[in-house]
């Protein structure tokens, strides 16, 4: 119960990685706040956690509209008091050819702006003022280095790996501590999905995974945990990649090498 009373706002928290750390949170004793851009998938989130005997919240609404998210902010402070921890887990991807690439301000927003925005809402009203919190931002493989056919991911996770460190530095005055985990390849439902619709990209994305296979929601919220509790109380700054070994690996190397 490490989170017991904490209050714990995870943003894309429905699906995917953001569910699952919601979930884990909401196992700890926290108040899980839910954000995502889908109502209704906030809600059967809520309610999912809620079946358990667990605290939760819906925030429906979209992370890139700053003024909405500064409303949603305040009401979480209004209604709880304070925000303990925030999670910016939403975002999304989208394969296109950078000369016909067209959602670049979408994911910029969705990617980065949303974690920006939620960020400052929840030191401004709540971290700042009471003087500790912990942020843990959800970047990618991608924002340590380039993605082919995916530009605006691969330029959006760099940027969140900027702002983890820039708001470390500018925070640590006031013992807000912010880290950032980067996934590598995660079975989430959107990795389905775009397996499916493209299997030969992904038999050869999980051959170059040194642990032999795609890692699972559970053990990125696992991480992401650690970050936002006590335990990594002097931690702050971090990049961790959670990818089975792939930032590891020297682009030479083949998997039969790693084997041998």
């Amino acid at each position: 119960m490490r989170f017991k009373d904490k209050v714990v706002v995870v943003t894309g928290g429905a699906s995917g990685i953001g569910l699952s750390a919601a979930q884990l949170f909401a196992q700890e004793g926290a108040i899980v706040g839910i954000s995502d851009i889908v109502a209704g998938r906030a809600d059967e989130a809520v309610a999912n956690i809620k079946k358990g005997g667990a605290q939760a919240f819906a925030l429906p609404g979209d992370v890139s509209d700053e003024e909405h998210v500064l409303s949603n902010a305040r009401w979480v402070v209004e209604r709880h008091g304070h925000i303990d921890v925030l999670v910016n887990a939403a975002g999304y991807m989208k394969f296109q050819p950078t000369e016909t690439y067209s959602d670049w301000r979408s994911m910029m927003g969705a990617n980065l702006d949303g974690s920006f925005y939620w960020a400052r809402a929840a030191a401004t009203l709540s971290m700042i003022p009471n003087r500790c919190g912990a942020i843990v931002n959800i970047g990618s493989g991608a924002g340590l280095a380039a993605v082919p056919g995916d530009i605006a991911y691969t330029v959006s996770k760099h940027a969140v790996v900027g702002l983890t460190r820039g708001l470390a530095l500018e925070w640590a005055p006031f013992n807000i501590r912010v880290n950032c985990v980067c996934p590598g390849l995660i079975e989430t439902p959107l990795y389905k999905e775009m397996d499916r619709a493209d299997p030969p990209r992904y038999v050869a994305r999980r051959q170059r995974v040194p642990m032999g296979r795609p890692g699972q929601p559970e053990e990125v919220a696992r991480s992401i945990a650690f970050l936002a509790s006590e335990e990594s109380s002097y931690t702050t700054g971090l990049i961790m990649s959670v990818d089975g070994g792939q930032m590891a690996l020297f682009s030479g190397n083949s998997p039969r090498m790693i084997q041998s």
